[in-house]
């Protein structure tokens, strides 16, 4: 499959409508994943798994388009959109800003197609962002399935929480129907995705 065909496509015709100016130019780029499973953070990452769950462990089809408020400690918060697709053979990723593509992510179970532009915040790994959309919309049994030895899944109705030998290290909290915020106890900065028609993408009714 072409790195971000789908997404990127719809994500350039939104970027021309909303703000009227052309696509940023990409910058592109790709890297592999070893495993397909789960690889762990380097100690200046935040210190959790990278999961590298198949697009297919989702268990459906979706295609939504998504609010990212990304909050960094002691600044002040920053909004994006995104446009996520998953069928069973790929999830595709794109960000926007202002109408600007900041980057897209193809993943097919075997290896990350990133293709960002200069706006793409360069301690931000692509990896990471595959595993807190995996963290946040995968099923809880495929997650739990992947984790290394001494990382463990709690999750309840209202939010899951990622630990390392017991102790927190990612929260998925549900904040309502729409919206979950994901929060990193110890970087102290937290992410909310907004997803109209529902955070449950196999059952979202605006994008199926």
């Amino acid at each position: 499959m072409t790195c971000g065909k789908t997404v990127a496509q719809r994500a350039i015709a939104i970027a021309l409508a909303v703000a009227g100016v052309g696509a940023a130019l990409l910058l592109a780029g790709c890297s592999s994943l070893p495993s397909p499973k789960v690889q762990t953070a380097s100690d200046d990452q935040v210190g959790s798994p990278w999961l590298a769950l198949p697009p297919a462990a989702l268990g459906c089809a979706a295609s939504v388009q998504q609010r990212l408020t990304v909050q960094p400690p002691g600044q002040s918060s920053k909004e994006l959109d995104a446009l996520l697709e998953i069928d069973s053979g790929s999830m595709q990723l794109a960000i926007l800003n202002l109408g600007q593509m900041v980057g897209t992510l193809e993943w097919d179970g075997a290896e990350i197609k990133p293709q960002l532009s200069r706006w793409w915040p360069a301690v931000l790994k692509p990896e990471q962002v595959l595993s807190d959309v995996q963290l946040a919309f995968w099923p809880e049994a495929a997650i739990m399935k992947a984790l290394p030895a001494q990382w463990s899944l709690e999750a309840s109705a209202q939010q899951r929480v990622l630990k390392y030998a017991g102790a927190e290290r990612v929260k998925v909290r549900r904040l309502d129907a729409d919206s979950l915020e994901i929060v990193y106890p110890q970087g102290n900065w937290s992410l909310r995705i907004d997803t109209p028609g529902g955070a449950d993408l196999c059952s979202n009714k605006a994008g199926q």
